[in-house]
């Protein structure tokens, strides 16, 4: 479980009803498909039986960048030349309303800070229009991935979204060697043990964090701290958390027992069988999808998918 969809969806107008709504189907859907849930971190919904475990890990690229950055700061080079940064996907939920609020409530505290935004979205217009009124220096600017030479010089990534399950741009800022200053929040956890991460609990956290980490250096990551933000170890954690092992020796014990079978159990696995039934029914039906939040005509992969899938496209589908 990678997404808080749950958390999206409480800030949509009559948001709450639906998140209601979607926790619980989100739990009926993965009771009766799901053997094992693997959730990034506790910022998720919760299920029955679920772990934590960050299975996530960070283009190799972002890594070269930090460990030349690291030889540079060695070396009594000046590794950072640039403030700070924040780079997601320009929409309101994606930490830029929290954001603009906290430089805005505390511009007296942090004058002469020069902050970049990067990203595209349906709210871009909004987030041009709202930083026009701070008198901080904050400039907008189009989205750019995350290794562009641009981005090599900041020294600190700004990122207070709580909406994320475990935020991609963080970790990547933190294997390039910057320091970052986020929330105090669940789907930071896994950022905590790295001494260049700051996190905040209130505003005035954010201004103390954010104001050391302008006038300090970054850590020198250690070789086992930049292989943990590596994918080799995300996959490790991953199959260590898959327990496949353990997996198939169940399933060898359960087929050799089903004779011995309770009948609560039985009973269970036939109402989750009905369960998985239904829903791959009603998963067929334009009308049920709809009602369950699908986009109205995408029970046909459209012509690029088909393509993209070596698929015969479908005759509605053809322009």
């Amino acid at each position: 479980i990678h997404t808080n969809y749950v958390e999206y969806v409480k800030r949509e107008t009559e948001g709450t009803m639906q998140a209601f709504l979607l926790e619980h189907i989100n739990k009926w859907l993965v009771d009766i498909y799901c053997h094992k849930v693997i959730r990034l971190s506790a910022a998720t919904q919760d299920y029955d039986g679920s772990i934590i475990c960050n299975v996530h890990g960070v283009n190799p690229k972002c890594l070269a960048i930090g460990k030349k950055k690291m030889e540079q700061l060695q070396n009594g080079g000046h590794a950072f030349t640039k403030g700070a940064y924040y780079i997601g996907k320009m929409v309101w939920s994606k930490g830029y309303k929290e954001l603009i609020r906290l430089l805005s409530d505390h511009q007296n505290d942090l004058v002469g800070l020069e902050v970049d935004l990067f990203g595209s979205g349906e709210d871009s217009d909004g987030v041009q229009e709202a930083v026009k009124n701070l008198e901080l220096i904050v400039r907008v600017h189009p989205a750019r991935d995350h290794v562009d030479p641009i981005f090599h010089d900041y020294k600190l990534f700004l990122n207070p979204s709580t909406t994320d399950v475990v935020c991609t741009t963080t970790a990547e800022a933190l294997a390039m060697g910057k320091i970052v200053v986020c929330a105090n929040h669940p789907s930071n956890d896994f950022f905590k043990q790295f001494p260049n991460c700051k996190t905040y609990d209130d505003s005035n956290g954010f201004v103390k964090a954010t104001v050391e980490a302008l006038t300090e250096d970054p850590a020198l990551l250690t070789d086992a701290q930049r292989y943990e933000l590596s994918w080799e170890a995300a996959t490790k954690r991953f199959l260590d958390a898959v327990e496949l092992d353990n997996h198939f020796a169940r399933k060898f014990s359960e087929s050799s027992s089903r004779k011995c079978m309770s009948a609560s159990s039985y009973l269970q696995r036939k109402v989750q069988d009905t369960s998985a039934c239904l829903h791959q029914a009603v998963s067929g039906s334009e009308v049920f999808r709809r009602l369950f939040g699908a986009i109205p005509g995408s029970l046909q992969p459209d012509e690029e998918l088909c393509k993209d899938l070596g698929l015969a496209i479908h005759p509605k589908k053809q322009r």
